[in-house]
């Protein structure tokens, strides 16, 4: 049951970290090139917004980097625990 908790859980921070990047992504574009993302959302995304929502995005995007990098290096640390 906890091997399916851990799995559960690192889908999550997979997931999660997926679309944390590309919305990262989307909105440092929609800051450079507004001309171009803005008639793509139907001009829900402006320029401002973008800049805003790029903001706001770093700790969030931050922590589920590190939160995946770390699940990364328990599970080879164990893997190579149980190689041994």
């Amino acid at each position: 049951m906890e091997e399916d908790t851990d799995s559960m859980f690192g889908k999550i921070i997979y997931i999660g970290l997926l679309a944390l990047t590309v919305a990262y992504l989307i909105t440092g574009f929609g800051i450079i090139d507004s001309r171009i993302v803005e008639p793509l959302t139907f001009g829900l995304l402006t320029k401002n917004l973008s800049f805003t929502i790029h903001n706001y995005l770093w700790l969030p995007f931050a922590l589920f980097l590190v939160t995946h990098i770390y699940l990364k290096l328990v599970a080879y640390k164990n893997r190579s625990k149980n190689q041994s």
